[in-house]
């Protein structure tokens, strides 16, 4: 069962170059005994993503030569590229990291996305807390999933819907 992440890491993103995404969907399940429940196309981001929701790992795949996913590929090669920290209050956590001069940017998901639905509040915002050349990225998260066993929070939409 999904948990909201407080205060620790969420998940951890994994770069590869797009012709592996598969092999090392089918090695990772099989190496660590985990599924990888959803996968997507998004287009406007230029990725290609397995996610792995119970585990905490997500790989993704640029899917053109062209972008800023391909472009750190191209960089820094194939391996984590970003971690992914839950925090109690996005809002809060966006306002720390301003007032310490770091910029941070809410990423915005087409609510068309299946997986969404897993999801009472799921907000996630990039943090520039790193220089360029600092291989992995910072994302803070505010994910909450819903309860299975509770109708009500089945029935629920889910909040801040991000277009």
């Amino acid at each position: 069962m999904l948990h909201q992440a407080n205060q620790r890491v969420d998940h951890l993103a994994i770069i590869v170059h797009p012709e592996n995404l598969d092999a090392y969907v089918e090695k990772l399940s099989k190496l660590l005994g985990v599924t990888f429940d959803d996968s997507i196309l998004a287009e406007d981001a230029g990725v290609r993503a397995a996610l792995s929701w119970d585990s905490g790992l997500e790989i993704v795949a640029p899917l053109r030569k062209e972008g800023r996913y391909w472009e750190r590929l191209q960089r820094f090669g194939e391996g984590c590229t970003v971690l992914v920290f839950g925090v109690d209050d996005i809002d809060e956590a966006m306002v720390r990291a301003n007032q310490m001069g770091i910029e941070t940017r809410e990423w915005r998901f087409n609510p068309k996305f299946p997986w969404l639905k897993r999801f009472r509040l799921f907000r996630e915002a990039k943090v520039e807390a790193f220089p360029p050349e600092f291989v992995m990225g910072l994302t803070f998260s505010e994910i909450v999933p819903r309860k299975t066993d509770d109708p009500a929070d089945l029935a629920c939409e889910l909040v801040n819907p991000v277009v």
